[in-house]
């Protein structure tokens, strides 16, 4: 509690100072609206507000991603290579077949909030994800990926125990997971990132 309270007041400074006291005041909550994440559960997209080294590099991968030409399917193979190595299960083959990994040109309507989806028979689990090719989504793939590991860990439980422990123990399990592969060390370690680069920089990091 008293870390997230300082990353609050953090937030809440830097945004008064950008946009001023009649929209963000001193004190209390921060209007949810403004921290560029309709759920107000991520706040990368205004880190050029945020950013506490403004002096330092920020990591931002995505226009090597696309330079290296990688796919959305490719993300999704990076993010099973990454949860293999912490010896969590592959994904299973039905999980490539049924998944919808990128928006469908065929004009489909479709709603493309990501989502994990456990089709409670033990071998049926997908992902549903109009994925581009970017940072940013790079790193809901693993988000996403994360909860597809927790179905697979109590695949064999049953009906009434495949559920999180509570509505936010899911979402805090698959951030928990999907943390590191923001970070610069592991981009450099998939080559999105060079070696001028010092990821052992304290600064760049929190960046």
């Amino acid at each position: 509690k008293p870390l997230y309270e300082q990353l609050h007041a953090y937030v809440r400074t830097k945004l008064h100072n950008s946009y001023g006291k009649d929209i963000v005041k001193n004190s209390g909550p921060i209007p949810a609206h403004l921290l560029g994440n309709m759920w107000a559960q991520s706040w990368g997209n205004i880190a050029d507000i945020l950013k506490p080294y403004p002096n330092k590099p920020s990591i931002n991968v995505t226009g090597e991603m696309i330079k290296q030409g990688w796919t959305p399917t490719k993300m999704f193979q990076k993010a099973d290579d990454f949860f293999q190595s912490m010896g969590l299960d592959k994904m299973p083959d039905k999980f490539w077949s049924g998944s919808i990994l990128e928006k469908p040109a065929d004009g489909r309507e479709l709603t493309c909030h990501a989502s994990a989806w456990d089709f409670y028979n033990g071998e049926d689990f997908r992902i549903k994800q109009c994925t581009r090719v970017n940072q940013e989504d790079f790193v809901t793939v693993n988000h996403e990926m994360g909860h597809i590991q927790y179905y697979l860990q109590y695949k064999n439980q049953s009906y009434f125990y495949r559920s999180g422990a509570n509505p936010g123990f899911h979402e805090g399990v698959a951030d928990i997971l999907s943390l590191a592969v923001g970070t610069a060390t592991y981009f450099q370690r998939l080559g999105l990132l060079g070696e001028e680069v010092d990821v052992s920089d304290e600064q760049t990091n929190i960046n």
